[in-house]
């Protein structure tokens, strides 16, 4: 099996890309998780990685939804394909009950 580089990024205000980075060799290929800030930052993020070639495919947070999703692959100009995370619709409760604190 060819190794297949993923790329995996979150939203959160106050990510830094250059400190909220993490990758890990797996015998699959490189996964990396990146932290940004902001749709515009993951956009820039998936098109430095499709230009470098340093990702295969990438996966959103849930968070950036389907606009922010279509975003990102209009970012990579449709080369790479990229998803987003979604919950079956009784987990969305407890999604909802815990970023609102409890």
């Amino acid at each position: 099996m060819a190794r297949i580089d993923y790329l995996f990024m979150f939203r959160s205000d106050g990510c830094d890309v250059g400190v909220h980075r993490r990758e890990m060799d797996t015998p699959d290929g490189l996964a990396t998780v990146v932290g940004v800030p902001t749709v515009d930052e993951a956009c820039r993020v998936a098109a430095q990685a499709r230009q470098e070639g340093t990702a295969d495919f990438i996966e959103l947070c849930g968070d950036f939804g389907e606009d922010g999703c279509r975003r990102v692959i209009a970012a990579v100009g449709g080369a790479l394909p990229v998803g987003y995370v979604t919950y079956f619709p009784e987990e969305e409760e407890k999604v909802d009950r815990l970023f609102a604190g409890g």
